[in-house]
């Protein structure tokens, strides 16, 4: 009697997953307007940003997502500065399932159509059509209308979905929105859920623990420079225990590839509560040191961050969407000797718990304290490097404890 008992429950508790998981491609999941699917999604950008500026951005992301590459047929349609109108075509692999034996896959062409308007993007993707080798024929073409629609992929009632074509309802639902979302984390950064980064948004692992002799330099502060500046009136956070605006997460659900991270636009904020200086950076790196999760950044000697950096105990790595390329190249072209940088970027500086400065407008923030300053020593260079790197002496390292990481 137990066992049915738990088997009942088994039972049950599958339909119920099972539903759950289903529920989403039912009813409505497939929009159509006049008898044709059509996708549409308003991304706003979470800042001021002029249409010429919005067009410039997602002109170069089409240009470089949809470029003609060998063996498929995306390819850009359309690009109007005028009427900041963008089209594309679209053309990607559905893998339904795949095994040692067998591989079920099919394409998808698709346009998608970008039109800026008031600091937003309308995104919508139609003219959506499979290619499909079914069961060992000859590939044919399918529109979506005969394929994802309420009319064929739904039973009768409603509440399931149909065999054969459930697989290319669920997975052009999922990979259109999947497409909408990257073109949010784009214009605005990277979303997390429950801890973990969405679906659209698939990033590699963080770097794994590993000795810190056997990290390489991936990145060095680029930066001019600069003079302490005193530090400006901040937005208080109101709580030690959390950050406005910004959701917390663990250093191993970190998204994205740091060295790819860091070859956008990063600021290093550090100093002490008097006195904060800011630079922009590239050199860098996450590790694993003491059982503990570390960044570290290199700094060039012969710049006063290097002193910045020894008086705070704290300090923070930001980053930021190409929205804010602006700002990034304020802070990284002029110095703060005699300049509020800061005040002159134009971004909203903010108190972390440790009480260090980051800026609210970063989509991703880590709060560190510093475990380790080392100047790196001639000896410890075990390969040759360009003159401009070593002219003014070897960097010095800092290796941080990441102490909290922020994101939006």
């Amino acid at each position: 009697m137990k066992k049915l008992f738990f088997l009942l429950m088994f039972a049950a508790t599958a339909f119920a997953a099972t539903s759950q998981t289903d529920s989403k491609y039912l009813a409505g999941a497939v929009p159509e307007v006049d008898g044709k699917v059509l996708f549409s999604r308003t991304i706003t950008v979470n800042k001021p940003i002029t249409d010429d500026r919005l067009f410039e951005l997602m002109d170069k992301w089409v240009s470089n997502e949809y470029s003609v590459q060998d063996g498929s047929r995306q390819r850009i349609l359309l690009s109007n500065k005028e009427d900041k109108s963008i089209a594309a075509q679209g053309d990607m692999t559905l893998v339904f399932k795949r095994s040692a034996l067998s591989l079920d896959q099919s394409n998808m062409l698709y346009q998608l159509i970008l039109q800026i308007n008031g600091g937003k993007c309308e995104a919508v993707v139609r003219s959506i059509k499979y290619e499909y080798n079914d069961a060992g024929k000859k590939i044919s073409t399918f529109p979506a209308e005969e394929m994802i629609t309420d009319k064929y992929a739904l039973n009768k009632k409603g509440d399931k979905l149909n065999n054969y074509y459930n697989k290319f309802r669920i997975y052009t639902v999922d990979s259109i929105n999947a497409l909408f979302n990257k073109i949010d984390v784009y214009l605005n950064g990277a979303k997390v859920v429950a801890g973990a980064v969405e679906r659209d948004y698939q990033p590699t692992a963080p770097a794994a623990s590993v000795p810190m002799a056997a990290l390489a330099p991936a990145a060095v502060a680029a930066e001019t420079y600069q003079e302490t500046v005193a530090a400006p009136s901040v937005a208080e956070t109101g709580s030690v225990s959390a950050l406005p605006g910004f959701r917390q997460i663990s250093a191993d659900k970190i998204p994205g590839n740091i060295v790819k991270l860091l070859n956008n636009w990063t600021l290093i904020t550090s100093g002490t509560a008097e006195k904060t200086n800011v630079m922009t950076a590239s050199w860098g790196g996450l590790g694993v040191f003491w059982e503990k999760p570390v960044a570290f950044c290199f700094l060039n000697p012969s710049r006063y961050s290097v002193q910045t950096m020894d008086q705070g105990e704290t300090y923070t790595i930001s980053f930021y969407t190409e929205a804010y390329k602006d700002a990034m190249l304020y802070c990284g072209n002029n110095s703060g000797r005699n300049t509020d940088k800061i005040k002159g970027s134009g971004l909203t500086p903010i108190k972390t718990p440790s009480g260090a400065t980051a800026f609210a407008e970063a989509w991703m923030i880590f709060e560190c304290k510093k475990i380790i300053a080392q100047q790196i020593s001639p000896d410890a260079v075990k390969t040759q490097v360009p003159a401009e790197w070593s002219k003014n002496g070897y960097h010095k390292m800092y290796v941080g404890e990441i102490l909290n990481v922020w994101v939006k």
